[in-house]
């Protein structure tokens, strides 16, 4: 069998001839989470861009200490 034949053969054409198979994809890391500073600078920059006042955040209070 040429090799024409033989790649009109297979099933899905690969490239390759028998048992091998192409390498696996490179594993994908998950993107950093962003550190607060770099929040709170793209924040800033979204605000200024759309001329919206910059905002404080608010620390929530703590409910636990209702609940006893």
């Amino acid at each position: 069998m040429k090799e024409l034949e033989r790649i009109f053969a297979e099933e899905l054409p690969t490239g390759t001839f028998g048992d091998s198979l192409p390498p696996p994809p490179p594993a994908v890391r998950p993107p950093r989470p962003w550190l607060p500073a770099e929040q709170a600078a793209h924040y800033a920059e979204l605000a200024d861009a759309i001329g919206e006042r910059h905002l404080t955040v608010l620390t929530a209070p703590d409910d636990r200490s209702a609940a006893a």
